[in-house]
């Protein structure tokens, strides 16, 4: 699904997105039709991933108004490797658990759906920002001044992402136990 994303991710990084986190216990259900674990620890780490990534793109702003290319590229790409792991992370333990946990729940599973499908176009949207900002040589003034728009522009459409998800996305997910 998100596979123009993480297309320079390591399969190591991949296989370690699979992997239930240390604190779950075996013995927990599983969302039916997987192998995947309820994880308690894993929505305060993708809470921890928005922290990081919010963190980076202040980075960027600050770079960018130092009109510093260097730093701002190197920030953006460690952006795009931080974005990629969030993904994964959510992508193959979070949504693949909560699609079967929610089987039953038509409304709950239709919002969930709806959070996915629109994290492609977003992710989408944030891909080719970066690789439009990191492919180009030298920057000119025409170019800082659209990154600044653009970026902007990213920065807004992020944030209120990761608002809407810890407020309404992630409470969705629970142990199995709790599903109606």
């Amino acid at each position: 699904m998100f596979e123009f994303l993480w297309k320079w991710k390591k399969a190591a990084t991949q296989e370690e997105a699979r992997q239930p986190e240390s604190n779950a216990t075996p013995s927990q259900a599983v969302a039916a039709g997987t192998q995947l674990h309820y994880d308690p620890n894993l929505v305060p780490n993708l809470v921890s991933d928005h922290h990081a990534l919010l963190g980076i793109f202040g980075e960027i702003a600050a770079a960018m108004e130092q009109k510093n290319m260097p730093r701002t590229k190197e920030k953006l790409g460690e952006f795009g490797d931080a974005l990629r792991g969030h993904l994964l992370k959510e992508n193959v333990r979070f949504y693949v658990y909560l699609q079967h946990s929610l089987e039953g729940d038509t409304e709950n599973a239709a919002i969930m759906h709806e959070f996915r499908k629109e994290m492609q176009h977003i992710g989408k949207a944030v891909a080719d920002f970066l690789h439009k900002y990191t492919a180009e040589g030298e920057w000119d003034e025409g170019m800082w001044q659209s990154f600044q728009q653009e970026v902007g522009g990213i920065g807004k459409v992020l944030t209120k992402r990761i608002e809407t998800e810890e407020n309404i996305l992630y409470p969705l997910y629970l142990p199995q136990q709790e599903y109606r």
